[in-house]
């Protein structure tokens, strides 16, 4: 009974290490990945919002119905308080649409 018992912890102290070991290559290897893919997010979001072409939103402010239109910025979505001001009133714009104004392919 002595003899399993040294054998099974011995054995799991092994499998432990070995797990150990792989956790720790591949959490170095994994933090390197993702350091990567954070600094590329950091360059391109200091290069400013990315526009798409042909897709448009508007801005209006909730106030006092004031509207603009322009393009289209990703990560933007309808209901979003975005950071520019209603040129009436001061209060904060709010995504009310998004829509492509590229024209459609018309069917047959």
């Amino acid at each position: 009974m002595l003899f399993e018992y040294y054998y099974i912890m011995v054995v799991s102290l092994v499998i432990f290490a070995v797990a150990l070991l792989i956790g720790l290559i591949m959490n170095n290897k994994y933090y390197k990945i993702i350091k990567e893919m954070l600094t590329q997010v950091k360059e391109t979001e200091s290069k400013g919002p990315l526009v798409l072409s042909g897709d448009v939103e508007v801005l209006m402010c909730p106030r006092c119905g004031y509207s603009k239109t322009l393009p289209y910025r990703l990560g933007d979505y309808v209901g979003k308080v975005v950071d520019e001001t209603c040129p009436n009133d001061g209060e904060k714009l709010i995504v009310h649409a998004i829509y492509s104004s590229r024209p459609t392919e018309q069917l047959p």
